[in-house]
């Protein structure tokens, strides 16, 4: 009997021990993710084709485009507190439906404090229902505007210069909002879909950066040497999907590799998240 007890007194020792220690590598998964309280953290999405980016400030976050499907509503959750259905800021970069399908879906399920928008028309159905859900929301932006997300990070839009309220752009890619994550010492430029035209136009206001979002899922229509020589980003994130457009392209991957950035592909590497403490930057991948 004694014998009995004593092997079952160590079973259950067993199953506490490995119950502790699921406890701690689950505690620590979700520290990891989470992020420290006061840092500032940047989600670039594997959504597929297209630009999901959510960036979780210390006392605000801002959602960039919600990428081609609902399957943005899955990222977020994994990755924001449990109950929490609030996002202070959406913005949409520019009208293609790899930008805003997803955001029309997370507008019907989450709390949206304001949306940014370029101002462009555009006739499709899907941006069509993105304007009718943000209707009350929007709020038109350009150059010099300034989000705070708190704890000395503030957020700023480089480009368009000048409203581009109900105009109609023969690219719609040429007017996205591009902005500027600034939290101390550390930048993180996104870049939108603009081409080598606007690259060129803002080479005035732009300097060296920790991240850049590569423009256009790596297009060859973007991320000309010029202007990659001006930001030298330490890494260079394209967010692209399984697609026929031959993004991203060898051309774009050859210059990236010239100037000595870190190149990660959300095809290839899944979900981005970078962390900045306002000094440094922790670049970590995951498949949420």
């Amino acid at each position: 009997m004694r014998s009995k007890i004593a092997q079952i007194g160590v079973g259950f020792l067993v199953l506490l021990v490995f119950a502790i220690l699921g406890e701690v590598e689950l505690d620590e998964v979700v520290s990891d993710i989470d992020g420290g309280d006061k840092d500032l953290v940047v989600w670039f999405f594997d959504v597929g084709q297209g630009d999901a980016i959510f960036v979780d400030g210390p006392e605000r976050q801002v959602l960039i485009d919600g990428g081609p499907s609902k399957v943005i509503l899955e990222k977020l959750d994994a990755v924001m507190d449990r109950g929490d259905r609030e996002i202070d800021l959406m913005i949409n970069t520019h009208p293609h439906a790899d930008h805003v399908t997803g955001l029309v879906e997370v507008i019907e399920y989450f709390g949206v404090g304001e949306v940014w928008v370029s101002g462009q028309e555009y006739g499709t159905r899907i941006f069509g229902e993105f304007e009718e859900v943000s209707d009350s929301l929007d709020r038109i932006v350009a150059a010099g505007e300034v989000y705070d997300l708190g704890g000395g990070a503030v957020m700023e839009v480089l480009w368009p210069v000048g409203s581009m309220d109900g105009g109609y752009l023969d690219d719609p890619n040429d007017g996205s909002l591009v902005v500027m994550l600034r939290d101390g010492d550390v930048d993180v430029l996104l870049t939108g879909d603009i081409g080598v035209e606007e690259e060129f136009a803002i080479l005035d206001v732009v300097y060296d950066v920790d991240v850049l979002k590569v423009g256009h899922q790596g297009s060859a229509t973007s991320s000309g040497m010029e202007f990659l020589e001006k930001v030298m980003p330490e890494v260079a994130v394209i967010t692209v999907g399984k697609n026929d457009y031959g993004h991203p392209h060898g051309g774009v991957l050859d210059r990236l590799d010239a100037i000595g950035a870190e190149i990660l592909r959300t095809d290839l590497d899944g979900d981005v998240r970078v962390v900045s403490d306002g000094a440094s930057i922790e670049v970590k991948v995951f498949d949420l």
